[in-house]
Parts: C-alpha cells; sequence; structure tokens
C-alpha cells in the first residue's frame, strides 16, 4: 500500500517504494498531533463564542437588577404621595411603578432566554475527541 492513500502530504514518501513501519508511525505521530492542535483550537473558538452569548444574557439581568434599585425608589416615592395628598398624585406614582415593573420582567425574561440559548451550545471538546478517535480507528481498520 503506498503512503500516499494515508493522507499523507504530497512527495513524502516515494510511489514506488513502499513506506516502512516507522516512517508510517512517523506520519501517524504528526496527524495525531495535529488533529488534537486542531480539537484544542476548535474548543477555544466555541468557548469564546459560548463567553460571548453568555455576557449578553448577564448584562441584561444586570440591566433588570438596577432597574429594580429603581422600582424600590419609586415605591418609596408613591408612599410619600399618597400620604401626602389624599388622591391624583399617588394613583400617578402607581403607574409608573406598573410600568417599571413590566420593563424589569421584560428585561429578566429576555436574560434568562439569552443565559439558557448560550447553555445549548457549550463546548464539547470530548466529543471531539472521541469522533476523531473514532475516525482513526476505522481508517486503520480499512486499510
Amino acid at each position: 500500500m503506498a503512503a500516499a492513500d494515508l493522507g499523507t502530504p504530497a512527495g513524502a514518501f516515494s510511489a514506488k517504494k513502499p513506506a516502512s513501519i516507522g516512517e508510517l508511525f512517523g506520519v501517524l505521530s504528526t496527524q495525531i498531533t495535529s488533529l488534537i492542535r486542531g480539537e484544542i483550537e476548535l474548543t477555544k473558538a466555541k468557548a469564546s463564542a459560548y463567553a460571548s452569548r453568555m455576557g449578553m444574557g448577564i448584562g441584561l439581568l444586570a440591566g433588570a437588577a438596577l432597574l429594580s434599585l429603581y422600582l424600590l425608589g419609586w415605591i418609596f416615592h408613591t408612599i410619600e404621595l399618597a400620604l401626602a395628598l389624599v388622591v391624583p398624585a399617588w394613583a400617578a406614582s402607581l403607574i409608573v411603578v406598573a410600568l417599571l415593573l413590566i420593563i424589569i420582567a421584560v428585561l429578566a425574561l429576555l436574560g434568562k432566554k439569552a443565559v439558557d440559548k448560550a447553555r445549548l451550545t457549550t463546548p464539547d471538546p470530548k466529543a471531539g475527541l472521541e469522533a476523531s478517535v473514532e475516525a482513526l480507528k476505522k481508517g486503520l481498520r480499512h486499510e
């Protein structure tokens, strides 16, 4: 069997002379090293994308937390207005509180959705390596 059948670079072995076991193991070692390096680079890229999506969800949740602090201020302001004036001013304050609650709920739901979506695409380097090893085994069996 010629070495070119194993996916070696062109010109690595002569087509007339079969490769020795030592040469084949050298090529195999180089290919496995390249495969592992490639899997590491792929995992780094996936982890970077995962962190980016997770950051978006966390940012939205932080926005919801900040607005909830403003809500607390509005609640106290509403209580103050309700006690100071008898009817119309506190009703307006309650409407503002209701609007802030709606905004907080929307931001929290969007943040949770973004975090859940990011969790679905968690990088799995083990699966990639297992698939590569299985392909290598399959290739060695079909010689």
